[in-house]
């Protein structure tokens, strides 16, 4: 059980939103809980939603090379018409608010299995690596030698503005 004040009630998510802030819920702090009713979660690190992305081979969790999610498997996608606009999209869909950049082809380990993205054009405001416009899913013509690397800014995955963002989760050691 937690303590202090209690800040959420009545959340009703469909799954498909990138923060607890956009799913259907009470006004901040109206509730009419016990901590006894406190929400907890299990979060398998190995799976996910498809468009879900993480960041493997880095020297830390705010780096390394992107891999998504799609259909049961993680896969790369490829650096192509990438720019630090788009590297800024996914930063912000792992949480991280501040300033990103693109890394240098070989920075990180090549990937193995699937290169599930290729030719994405973000502009740099899109929420999720899934509104920019893509490929289709497995078509490229990139080898993993093209897997796409960002930098994030490390200090700005915190609680922004009162409300709970896309905070990650800590990752076990082999992310």
């Amino acid at each position: 059980q937690g303590s202090g004040p209690i800040l959420l009630d009545e959340v009703q998510c469909s799954g498909n939103e990138l923060s607890l802030d956009q799913c259907k819920k009470s006004d901040w702090g109206q509730q009419n809980c016990d901590h006894i009713e406190d929400a907890g979660v299990s979060c398998d690190p190995f799976t996910g939603t498809d468009g879900t992305v993480r960041l493997a081979g880095g020297r830390s969790p705010s780096e390394g090379r992107v891999e998504v999610y799609y259909n049961g498997d993680w896969g790369t996608v490829c650096d192509d018409g990438w720019t630090d606009l788009g590297a800024q999209v996914v930063c912000r869909q792992l949480g991280f608010s501040g300033p990103a950049a693109l890394a240098s082809e070989g920075d990180y380990a090549a990937g193995q299995g699937f290169i599930l993205l290729d030719d994405v054009a973000c502009v740099g405001t899109e929420l999720s690596l899934l509104d920019c416009p893509h490929s289709n899913w497995g078509q490229h013509d990139c080898s993993h030698a093209e897997d796409l690397g960002v930098r994030c800014s490390p200090e700005s995955n915190t609680v922004m503005d009162g409300s709970l963002g896309n905070t990650p989760c800590s990752c076990p050691e082999q992310w």
